[in-house]
């Protein structure tokens, strides 16, 4: 099948990659037993931020890289059976979901859609700092965790690619 524009630029892009693809035995557990959770910003890019490879760590992506129910069950399942003992919680600086209100994201997905969006409800966060500590805190009491299972918080700077630990 023939693709243009976008997707035929990913396919190609996509052949060129199958072509150099050696990593089909990697176990489909985190090599490392880190499970990230982390916001899906393109400019955030897990694996060479901490020089890793494929295999090496789990990644959750959302909007904020920010803790909830779902996110809850994920972590779950990746604690009891893939591997991951360390928990890292990682939002970042310049982050779209910590610098508006759920008005204005409404509002702006009006005003591109054309369609109204009243009971959309965003998960905004108005202290990226106070967030990521109460992430962490929910997870560190999970009743549903193993007990081995550790949690740590960091900010990743996008303008310097610095990781800062906020909660060791």
């Amino acid at each position: 099948m023939a693709f243009d524009g976008v997707i035929g630029e990913l396919q190609k892009r996509n052949d060129n990659y199958v072509a150099e693809f050696s990593e089909s035995e990697v176990p489909g557990k985190a090599g490392t037993g880190v499970l990230l959770i982390t916001c899906m910003d393109s400019r955030i890019v897990p694996h060479e931020i901490f020089g890793l490879k494929i295999g090496d760590i789990k990644v959750i992506r959302n909007a904020g890289g920010q803790l909830n129910q779902e996110v809850e069950k994920d972590v779950i399942i990746a604690s009891h059976l893939l591997n991951c003992h360390t928990i890292v919680i990682m939002p970042h600086t310049k982050c779209a979901m910590a610098s508006g209100s759920p008005e204005s994201i409404r509002s702006k997905l009006t005003e591109i859609s054309g369609d109204k969006f009243s009971n959309f409800n965003p998960s905004m966060i108005t202290d990226t700092r106070a967030k990521l500590e109460s992430d962490v805190n929910t997870l560190r009491n999970h009743d549903q965790l193993p007990e081995d299972v550790v949690v740590h918080g960091c900010i990743y700077d996008v303008e310097s690619g610095k990781v800062s630990w906020v909660i060791p």
